[in-house]
């Protein structure tokens, strides 16, 4: 078992079901009220975009399971590897985009702070990968 891997599933589909859930239920709350227009065409966008990610995280989550505890994954090291760059390129994507979004963003890098999550999932993967304890 693979333990590492496992840790940084269980978070990945752990975010996974807060985002399908919760962030669902309050991405729809801003819906506009009208059903035409360029803010109903921009928000459908905008949800298709918010399962997207739901989608990434389950796959992510259910491949880092699947290196974790079984054997199927021929290269482990080079999955996981993958993994740790999508994850660490998401949280500087996500982290770039909030200090180059303007005045006031400030506050909200704790608020937004989905960066960290990425941030904290790409340590695992990484070390899943490269300490030999974790993959024997």
């Amino acid at each position: 078992m693979n333990w590492l891997a496992l840790t940084a599933g269980v978070l990945t589909l752990a975010a996974f079901g807060i985002h399908a859930g919760v962030g669902a239920r309050e991405f729809r709350s801003f819906a506009p009220d009208t059903d035409d227009g360029a803010a109903r065409t921009a928000w459908l966008q905008a949800l298709c975009g918010w399962h997207w990610v739901s989608a990434s995280l389950l796959g992510a989550g259910s491949l880092f399971l699947i290196v974790a505890s079984t054997d199927w994954v021929r290269d482990e090291r080079s999955v996981l590897i993958g993994l740790a760059v999508y994850f660490l390129a998401c949280g500087v994507a996500w982290l770039g985009t909030l200090m180059i979004s303007g005045r006031g963003v400030d506050r909200r890098f704790m608020v937004l702070g989905q960066w960290g999550f990425c941030m904290l999932v790409a340590g695992p993967a990484a070390a899943a990968a490269y300490v030999p304890a974790a993959n024997p």
